[in-house]
């Protein structure tokens, strides 16, 4: 033990020393974080650079400044940059290098988290999905998040590409980033030692020896998610109501002696919000209490994160999802989170409403530290930019010969989405069922419950819908179709009399709503039971039309018209009430919705270069997909809520002509238009 002292006695000695030097350090000793050989508390809040349009980096970046941390957090999404094997992307919404040069420019320090598993709420926990296409060995089958050698060849050849390009900004180099985590969480799937001992060692070989590596886990498992004494440091994470005392001696438990710096990786200033839920709104008053019991732990020494300071948003297919197989819960679009700052980068919750947790977390850090944060910057502006028509029109099953490859891809029988190396959207499968059954009805059994949520159509008629979690088996009408245009219906309905031999066809439409971001276990998509059977008797012979919807410059919208003409029905199939007080029209079939939207240059006083934030309320409409200019905003689902409108960056348009699109799957307003507010509503739905 005398010698365990006199080695920490020498390496605070040394810290010190640092002190006079010009090589930068961020150092433990005595059980406190040092910078550059000065105690240094880390303030910080978590900020997903993704999850921010680039112009609004700086922006939200101040309004960190304005909370009074010193520090900001994120994570690195392994899906959003090599989103296809060995093909990485750092522009746009992915250059992380660009957004730690932002924080760096603002004097503020950065705890990186590069996964290779992050959660977040983001799709399969930020893995990507191709991981189980039959694209890469093992597709499917390797061990996630071990030591499976199949899985650490692409966790290496990932971390090759990406911790070269942010070693430069680690704080011994003269840059931002103080620590750098390892995996996530990880008590929650396994504790597989060897494989958190080949991420330390490669994390260690390519950003050098000078940073500090950490894991993070709640305090009741992270002695499985992280290894014991000083390979690495342990740190925890827990929400307000905690006991703040009993999860840091939890921590220290895990540390070498003096190397314990209490540190909330994760305190909760909000939480998750899923479909069919009302909107999460944590208390201010438990945050408040629960972060000064945080900072003042240790003698004035606890560090902190708070997860989120700002949500932002999840665009195109990024939400995940939770619960179970059978309590499937996918996460809305918005990652407000109902943080301190806002998606749009207001303060007080709007939409949501309660009292105003960034005056709250502000007021405990300026009393903690002294120090008057500066004043809090106007916010980006919003507009409502009114009422607009959405006056062109094509039925998605109309267009599948446009949108996905020619006439399906053959398949004896139905696969999961991943086995066509589709990562995300839609996707439908056609089939013949039996000349015997069509004319009587019959059972339709997929095996397993759909992935995620399934439109059944028999003869281009809706008939049935099925969720995750839900039943696997659905009743189908009779379908066959009449003989003769001029026919009366059969026993009131639209079916004919049948013909021998005569055949329906079979369509199977399945939305993917988010993989769970718990990355524990795969989450495959689509039809994953294989046996798809009509009254027993096993369908085969199938055509498969992947629709990754990636992009909607394809669809046949204006002069270029799809092949066959829509019809009316497609369109208007009967007036049904979704909410009380609403009603919408029901769609026989989804259909994109394009319209435009003019915006005259008004620019005056403060140039932004772009037009005014927006929102996109979508009221009186079912459940789609959004884009403008191109740009997938991600689902909607206000017939189920709490989600009303979607957030829309002034960035994101430009003066004059905005295409807005719409792929709706459910109903329509009747006088198919949308509604551009200056507000957000979480209230939904009425």
């Amino acid at each position: 033990m005398a010698l365990l002292w006199l080695n920490l006695v020498i390496l605070c000695v040394a810290n010190l020393a640092l002190t006079f030097c010009a090589t930068p350090s961020f150092t433990i000793c005595q059980d406190k974080f040092l910078k550059d050989g000065r105690p240094f508390q880390v303030m910080s809040g978590s900020f997903h650079y993704w999850r921010i349009h680039p112009r609004y980096w700086e922006d939200r970046l101040h309004r960190a400044i304005s909370l009074g941390l010193n520090t900001i957090q994120t994570y690195v999404p392994w899906a959003l940059h090599e989103p296809h094997p060995g093909k990485f992307t750092w522009s746009g919404h992915a250059d992380v290098c660009a957004f730690l040069e932002v924080a760096h420019s603002l004097n503020l320090s950065v705890v990186l988290r590069p996964g290779p598993f992050i959660a977040a709420e983001f799709d399969f926990g930020g893995l990507p999905a191709w991981l189980a296409s039959p694209e890469v060995a093992g597709g499917g089958e390797m061990r996630l998040r071990s030591s499976d050698p199949r899985f650490l060849s692409l966790v290496d050849t990932w971390w090759r590409q990406l911790l070269p390009r942010l070693a430069p900004f680690t704080h011994s180099r003269g840059g931002p980033i103080i620590l750098v985590q390892i995996e996530n969480e990880y008590g929650y799937c396994g504790s597989d030692k060897a494989y958190l001992r080949h991420l330390l060692a490669s994390a260690r070989q390519q950003l050098g020896g000078n940073v500090i590596l950490f894991t993070t886990d709640p305090p009741d498992i992270a002695h499985l998610g992280s290894l014991p004494g000083a390979e690495v440091l342990t740190v925890v994470d827990f929400g307000p109501g905690s006991d703040v005392a009993a999860a840091f001696a939890a921590q220290r438990l895990l540390n070498s002696p003096g190397y314990s710096p209490p540190f909330c990786s994760e305190f909760y200033t909000g939480w998750i919000t899923h479909w069919s839920e009302a909107m999460a709104n944590t208390s201010t008053v438990d945050i408040a209490a629960g972060l000064q019991q945080i900072l003042d732990y240790g003698a004035g020494s606890g560090s902190v994160n708070l997860y989120m300071a700002h949500g932002g948003s999840s665009w195109g297919f990024w939400s995940g999802s939770g619960g179970s197989a059978s309590n499937f819960m996918a996460q809305i679009t918005s990652y407000d989170y109902s943080a301190p700052i806002s998606e749009a980068g207001g303060v007080g919750q709007p939409g949501i409403g309660g009292a105003n947790k960034f005056e709250a977390v502000r007021s405990v850090i300026a009393a903690h530290t002294g120090r008057t944060p500066p004043p809090l910057a106007p916010q980006p502006p919003a507009a409502a930019y009114g009422w607009l028509a959405l006056s062109q029109r094509v039925a998605l099953l109309d267009a599948l010969h446009v949108l996905a490859p020619g006439d399906g891809i053959p398949a004896d029988v139905p696969e999961r989405m991943e086995a066509y190396s589709q990562l995300h959207g839609v996707i439908a499968y056609k089939t013949q069922l039996p000349a015997s059954a069509s004319c009587a009805g019959g059972l339709l059994d997929l095996g397993e419950s759909v992935r995620d949520y399934a439109q059944v159509y028999v003869n281009g008629r809706l008939v049935g819908t099925m969720e995750h979690g839900k039943a696997r088996t659905l009743h189908l009408p009779p379908s066959c179709p009449a003989a003769s245009a001029g026919l009366p219906a059969v026993n009131g309905s639209n079916v004919g009399p049948c013909s021998r031999g005569t055949r329906a066809e079979l369509l199977v439409l399945v939305h993917a709503m988010g993989r769970n971001s718990a990355g524990c276990d795969w989450d495959f998509k689509g039809l994953i039971g294989r046996r798809v059977a009509f009254d027993g008797v096993e369908l085969r012979g199938w055509r498969v039309f992947p629709l990754g919807l990636e992009s909607v410059a394809a669809v046949p919208f204006g002069s270029e018209k799809p092949r066959r003409r829509q019809r009316s029905s497609t369109l208007r199939a009967g007036l049904i009430r979704v909410h009380e007080g609403r009603a919408c029209w029901h769609l026989n079939g989804p259909v994109f919705h394009r319209g435009v939207l003019h915006l005259e240059d008004i620019r005056g006083g403060v140039d932004r270069g772009h037009p005014a934030d927006t929102f996109l309320a979508m009221h009186g409409w079912g459940k789609g997909l959004l884009w403008v200019n191109g740009f997938n905003l991600g689902w909607y689902w206000p017939a189920a809520g709490p989600q009303m409108t979607t957030y829309m960056p002034g960035p994101l348009l430009r003066w004059g002509d905005n295409e807005v699109v719409l792929l709706e799957f459910l109903c329509a307003r009747p006088d198919l238009t949308v509604r551009f507010v200056d507000t957000p509503d979480f209230h939904g739905p009425p």
